[in-house]
């Protein structure tokens, strides 16, 4: 694989989500990037990864005031304030790349034929 400097600002994302399980802030910060540009980049990461048989692992923001969570949000930016409390004390989602490529194509089994 291609040294750090060389990985494009996704294949570095995709790395370090494979690697452990981060919010766009922990991600925005490893990377030297804003947390903009990390929400810009993951729809096209889930897409790219897909073909792969990985997905993107989403624990989901909550309100850190009344406990709400954002289960079915459709997007992967935080939400400025909570719909129940309207207090805008949100914990960020964390994001995890799981799944892998092992097993697409099998090895022939050892035993008898």
């Amino acid at each position: 694989m291609k040294p750090d400097k060389q990985l494009t600002v996704r294949e570095q994302i995709i790395r370090c989500l494979e690697a452990e399980p981060m919010t766009a802030r922990d991600l925005s910060k490893a990377l030297r990037i804003s947390e903009k540009e990390v929400y810009s980049h993951l729809p096209s990461i889930e897409k790219s990864i897909r073909h792969q048989k990985k997905q993107i692992k989403i624990t989901p923001c909550s309100c850190l005031n009344c406990g709400f969570e954002f289960k079915d949000r459709k997007t992967y930016k935080k939400p400025g304030k909570c719909p129940e409390c309207k207090k805008s004390r949100i914990e960020p989602a964390v994001f995890q790349i799981t799944g892998s490529a092992e097993g697409r194509f099998p090895l022939p089994s050892a035993g008898p034929v």
